[in-house]
């Protein structure tokens, strides 16, 4: 499964990702912003926030032959680039939230992200949890909030498959929920479908822990017979009938689906899709116009 850098990097293509992710909390605080007459908070959730900035990862220069005199100090110095993480990208949008809440479990993360509470405290409210992010959005939706007149934005953002089927049906039961998350089908689900269909147990728990259902077995393996028995194959566009599956039973159960936008990294290797899912057509609107504009699939999904 896909870890984090040591360094707390990024790859070049999280530029596209946080840009789809900025373009969308725009239009949603927007949108929202004339029904102020009913509304009384909306709540950004960025449950895998990671610092406000962080370092872009580029290659390496080839080392260059000292000159006359000797190395140049300047020449080892790689110019250093930086984004802006999914707080920052939340917090500078034109409309802001109500309210935001970043999620983080690493030490060193979490004091990037006080740092930005500080920064911010004049003109936004943050609160900074530390811990696991399924239990801090499960605590979170059980603290007694008033989906009658607060709506929200919750940002799934991991780097495998942290993200459990029954967080999505508790974020999904409050039909006033909206979710960017990451499917990470490159990064970390393909790693753990085995040609062969011989999958150790505990991969398996993880696979129906994530996708709620054992079903994906179906969608991934046939059984062949040859002169030795029975022998499983790891079918064709397997992958793209997963995501196509997920996506069906994403909107079987908040109302809503958008496309499924490909993020590639810079070798052209698939990594992930950014899919949305929400409980209102205004939403997949502006999230269709915005995820559209990437590699993806066919928007329509069909219930499982």
């Amino acid at each position: 499964m896909t870890k984090r850098a040591k360094d707390h990097s990024v790859g070049p293509w999280a530029r596209e990702k946080l840009q789809a992710l900025g373009q969308y909390l725009n239009f949603y605080t927007t949108v929202l912003k004339k029904q102020s007459h009913w509304l009384r908070g909306t709540i950004f959730v960025d449950a895998f926030a990671g610092p406000g900035l962080s370092r872009v990862r580029t290659k390496e220069k080839a080392a260059e032959p000292p000159g006359l005199f000797g190395p140049d100090p300047e020449s080892d110095k790689a110019e250093a680039e930086f984004l802006k993480g999914s707080p920052r990208v939340a917090l500078d949008i034109a409309n802001p939230f109500t309210s935001y809440i970043f999620v983080e479990r690493d030490p060193q993360r979490i004091a990037d992200l006080q740092a930005l509470k500080n920064q911010y405290a004049s003109t936004r409210a943050i609160t900074v949890h530390e811990g696991d992010a399924n239990a801090a959005v499960q605590g979170w939706l059980t603290s007694g909030i008033d989906w009658a007149h607060h709506r929200a934005v919750v940002f799934l953002d991991p780097f495998g498959m942290q993200v459990p089927w029954s967080t999505m049906e508790t974020l999904a039961k409050t039909k006033a929920v909206e979710v960017i998350i990451n499917f990470p089908l490159g990064m970390a689900i393909q790693r753990l479908l085995t040609r062969s269909g011989d999958i150790p147990p505990g991969w398996q728990m993880s696979l129906d822990t994530f996708f709620g259902s054992p079903e994906w077995r179906d969608l991934i393996y046939a059984e062949d017979a040859d002169l030795f028995g029975p022998k499983k194959r790891k079918v064709e566009g397997s992958g793209v009938k997963l995501l196509e599956w997920y996506r069906a039973r994403l909107k079987a159960i908040f109302g809503h689906v958008s496309t499924a936008r490909l993020i590639k990294n810079t070798r052209g290797n698939p990594l992930y899709y950014l899919i949305w899912a929400g409980p209102n057509a205004t939403g997949l609107k502006g999230a269709e116009h915005i995820l559209s504009k990437g590699e993806k699939l066919p928007r329509r999904a069909r219930s499982p």
